[in-house]
């Protein structure tokens, strides 16, 4: 096995106006498998969509948020990691017995939706939602792109319970070589699930493209790091008001919230609940 990288690493073909991305998550996955216990097909699509998160991330902007999110019909109704500009990421899954391990996409989620949501650091929200007509993530998300961005593009993938990792390759608006699109697909084709997991990005960019003009961009690394808060909570338990707190309290003795991303879990007795209500100016934490 490699080292821990956590690393995206990205290339661009000038002649062929492509670019392709590898991304290797160690740290960052192994602390979202150690929160929860996945059944092996549940923990497969999870890190796919992990991984495909990590790809897609030189696309955010300045303090944006990447948000994919699975919504299933079947034994899987939620996939859903979310990723920041500055590498922190976050995901978790949920699911309804039995989930088969050799299902596929389409039987594990019985149909459903891949939504992909682009948050800027303003608050402004942009989103792409298509239909989970595919075996595996990446047959849904070159749909995705092809479809909704009139990108070309392929992917791949490989997971196991220490390492996930994703491979993108895509075409770009601009002249290119003829037939350079198909070249660099038969080239990448070739790549296995063992050397996806096993070997750094860079030699394996090399034993890919070494006859291709191919240009190295700053990297980016990835962290597990949740964006719950103490404060997030309170806010929200402000807005569902201070009626609906005290009959929490009189039913379960305290206000008891956990993030199921990370498992930390918010005690408010009634003490705690009571200065958050208790005088006009607290209403609203800012």
């Amino acid at each position: 096995m490699a080292k821990d990288h956590d690393q995206l690493t990205r290339a661009l073909f000038p002649e062929a106006s492509s670019r392709v991305a590898v991304v290797q998550l160690d740290k960052t996955w192994r602390a979202v498998l150690e929160r929860h216990h996945y059944p092996p097909a549940i923990q497969t699509v999870l890190g796919e969509l992990m991984a495909a998160g990590a790809l897609l991330a030189s696309t955010i902007k300045n303090d944006g948020r990447l948000k994919l999110e699975i919504r299933g019909e079947g034994p899987l109704t939620l996939v859903a990691i979310e990723c920041g500009a500055n590498g922190d990421m976050r995901g978790l899954a949920r699911w309804q017995e039995p989930a088969e391990a050799g299902g596929d996409l389409q039987a594990l989620t019985g149909g459903g939706l891949l939504v992909m949501t682009t948050e800027t650091a303003a608050g402004k929200r942009y989103q792409g939602i298509v239909s989970l007509d595919g075996d595996d993530v990446a047959t849904v998300l070159e749909r995705y792109f092809r479809d909704s961005e009139q990108l070309p593009t392929r992917l791949w993938f490989s997971t196991n319970d220490q390492r996930a990792c994703g491979f993108l390759l895509q075409q770009l608006p601009g002249e290119r070589e003829a037939d350079s699109w198909q070249r660099l697909q038969m080239l990448t084709a070739t790549i296995t699930e063992e050397e996806l997991l096993a070997q750094p990005a860079e030699e394996l960019l090399h034993r890919l493209y070494h006859q291709e003009s191919l240009n190295l961009l700053q990297s980016q690394n990835f962290q597990f790091n949740c964006s719950c808060s103490l404060q997030r909570v309170t806010n929200v338990l402000i807005s569902l008001g201070r009626q609906e707190m005290e009959e929490t309290l009189e039913q379960e003795g305290q206000v008891k919230v956990d993030c199921e991303f990370c498992n930390q879990v918010y005690l408010f007795d009634e003490t705690a609940i009571e200065r958050l209500f208790g005088a006009p100016d607290q209403q609203t934490l800012h």
